[in-house]
């Protein structure tokens, strides 16, 4: 894991300015999110709505963006941003999809804890599922964009490399979450100024999809190790 972290931390540090220049319309973009944060009293239903869809939205293009970025960083040959921007747009609407099925028993879960139905005792079997499905599918974005895979064999293809990795992505995923849910809670407190609440949101929103970045990048030391091993075994 060291080795993995040393890596992800040099990639990072020597293109920072790269990953910051390319996070930089997705923060813009983050605007309608904004709304999720307030209180229920504070926002209209079709405003959460369409600030949930434009996250979703952005989420999946950011992750795009990052893996061509990384592919292209690794090599040594790093494109405009412009033309990742591009490759990424083209990229989300499959990885929406592979990110959709990949979630679909998580996503099922949660709506029956909050739903009133004959089947609600399936919620606990389908939270465990969709979190065990959700890690195998960790390496299925870099599947899809950088092998061609279609969304279901990405996934698939996600299953068999991240064999004997599952304990390593647990490690990434709560390091990951504890930070960015320390992130979340500064930068979302409430404040007697509005613009102030608005200012610390951005905030927020850049230092996560910085740390968002350094995390993929973490997982994509991964699965070039795993693609490394399977090249070395056919």
């Amino acid at each position: 894991m060291k080795e993995i972290l040393t890596f992800a931390a040099q990639l990072f540090r020597n293109n920072f300015n790269y990953v910051a220049l390319l996070s930089v319309p997705f923060t813009l973009l983050a605007f309608p999110s904004y709304f999720i944060a307030q209180t229920a009293e504070n926002r209209a239903g079709y405003i959460t709505g369409v600030g949930l869809t434009v996250y979703l939205i952005g989420f999946a293009m950011y992750m795009s963006c990052l893996i061509f970025f990384m592919s292209q960083a690794y090599q040594g040959k790093l494109q405009p941003i412009k033309s990742n921007l591009i490759n990424g747009l083209v990229y989300t609407p499959l990885l929406m999809v592979a990110l959709l099925v990949a979630n679909s028993p998580l996503i099922a879960g949660f709506v029956l804890m909050f739903i009133s139905t004959p089947l609600q005792f399936l919620t606990l079997p389908l939270l465990v599922f969709g979190i065990y499905v959700s890690l195998r599918s960790t390496f299925a974005p870099f599947h899809l964009i950088l092998e061609g895979h279609k969304p279901l064999g990405a996934i698939k293809s996600s299953f068999s490399s991240t064999k004997g990795q599952v304990s390593k992505i647990v490690k990434v995923v709560m390091m990951f979450y504890i930070a960015t849910t320390i992130v979340e809670v500064v930068s979302t407190s409430n404040a007697n100024i509005e613009l102030l609440n608005i200012l610390m949101f951005f905030i927020g929103v850049a230092v996560t999809l910085l740390m968002t970045a350094f995390q993929q990048i973490v997982v994509f030391k991964m699965y070039i190790n795993s693609f490394d091993n399977r090249r070395d075994q056919a």
